[in-house]
């Protein structure tokens, strides 16, 4: 390791170039700083999906004050977004070790460079790269734009939300952002949190993965497994985790729906990563990093919206922090998490926008591209609106348009063609949109 800590910046780009080439390299018997045991160790350097990573010997125990460090030891292994991250880490280490610089090992030793190369101009070559692995700069209306396009009635819990998730990922380190969405039922609660993972894939330009989780999936102690890990002995250890992805890549937006449904041990076990970024696992493998996660819990708690819009910013808080501690129990778990945002009730205006997207979808499934919905109809189909929301809509749209379609026998006369609506629910009508004349 003391290789590593006085290496030079040629040298981690001679290391970067390799494991860009998709090659993984091992190096045996690395001195440790002092303090540590044993004394030496091995360290393995990989490269996928465009994250670094750092394995190290398991079993090595440490008395420095050094939490980075001493979270290599424990984990077993450390995650990086560039080289630069993993060049400062192990910089940040030379306090540690008395000033000697042999430098990084070669990871091609069989072909040594020249003393003098002069086929390329490696300062150049390393401000290229420096410049190549910043973080794209991202702000929040580059997340709430597309979102908005996606999610109608809630322009401002959006706002919110995009800004909350830029100013976490602006932090130099790297820190798990926890938000819970409050509100009634079918107001885009779930469809945000799948979405924001495909718009922050899209600006931030690396992959976000996504993990959804059912609440209402775990309500026994041997589902609480399925999330943490079965203990030795019990039935389910070794197998893998719901949030074993994340090991891969460490960027995923998770969401857990219903969170209120889920048994208290999910939030509880869930409590240690809020406050460390480290999921602890109790089948003992290796905890899963998730500080460049995002993690979103859902929840239908009853919020008094007029109440809520007309309160200050900090009486919004409170009002959600009363409602999640009322269900859990636990004042401690609410302040930890934090972050809540309140989901209103979705207005006509917005249940118009809903109704017209779902009608696309369905015609999209055929081919079929949507010109225009008579008045009469929409009116029809907004009489349905029910408690459940947008979801309830979604399913009559399914039924009312789809169905009907099939049954008409026309969709190889119709298919590639602008299709306009009209009737009502019992009877919908499809009429191909005729071009102007020139």
């Amino acid at each position: 390791m003391k290789e590593f800590v006085y290496g030079t910046a040629e040298q981690f780009i001679a290391l970067d170039n390799e494991l860009s080439a998709g090659r993984n390299y091992k190096f045996a018997n690395r001195l440790l700083p002092a303090g540590s045991t044993p004394s030496t160790a091995c360290l393995w350097f990989g490269k996928v999906d465009g994250v670094y990573h750092l394995y190290i010997d398991s079993g090595i125990s440490c008395s420095l004050e050094n939490d980075r460090l001493k979270g290599l030891f424990e984990q077993g292994e450390l995650s990086f977004a560039s080289m630069d991250e993993v060049q400062g880490f192990f910089h940040s280490l030379q306090d540690l070790y008395e000033p000697v610089l042999p430098g990084i090992p070669e990871v091609t030793p069989t072909e040594a460079r020249p003393a003098n190369d002069s086929v390329i101009d490696r300062e150049k070559l390393s401000v290229i790269r420096t410049e190549q692995e910043k973080p794209k700069e991202v702000w929040p209306e580059d997340l709430a734009g597309p979102l908005k396009e996606r999610i109608y009635g809630q322009d401002a819990v959006i706002d919110a939300l995009a800004d909350k998730v830029v100013i976490n990922q602006m932090r130099s380190e790297k820190k798990l952002l926890v938000m819970t969405l409050l509100g009634p039922t079918a107001t885009g609660k779930s469809e945000t949190a799948k979405s924001l993972a495909d718009v922050m894939s899209k600006a931030y330009g690396r992959k976000y993965g996504y993990i959804e989780i059912a609440g209402s999936e775990f309500i026994g102690e041997h589902t609480v497994h399925r999330f943490f890990g079965a203990p030795p002995g019990y039935i389910g250890h070794g197998h893998p985790t719901l949030l074993e992805p994340v090991r891969k890549n460490p960027y995923h937006v998770i969401v857990i729906n219903e969170i209120e449904k889920a048994d208290e041990k999910i939030l509880v076990g869930l409590m240690e990563a809020v406050d460390t970024g480290l999921l602890g696992m109790a089948d003992n493998s290796k905890s899963i990093n998730l500080n460049r996660c995002i993690l979103l819990f859902t929840s239908n708690l009853p919020i008094d919206m007029e109440k809520y819009d007309a309160a200050t910013e900090f009486e919004r808080l409170e009002m959600c922090r009363e409602a999640f501690t009322k269900h859990c129990g636990k004042p401690e778990i609410t302040g930890k998490i934090g972050n809540f945002l309140a989901f209103s009730p979705l207005s006509e205006k917005a249940m118009v926008d809903v109704v017209i997207k779902f009608i696309r979808e369905e015609l999209k499934s055929y081919d079929l591209p949507l010109a225009h919905v008579d008045e009469y109809l929409m009116a029809d189909l907004l009489k349905y609106r029910t408690q459940y929301g947008a979801r309830g809509i979604r399913e009559l749209v399914n039924a009312s348009v789809g169905r009907p379609l099939l049954r008409a026998r026309r969709l190889g006369k119709l298919k590639g063609k602008r299709i306009s609506l009209k009737g009502n629910i019992g009877h919908i009508e499809f009429e191909e949109e005729m071009e102007d004349a020139e």
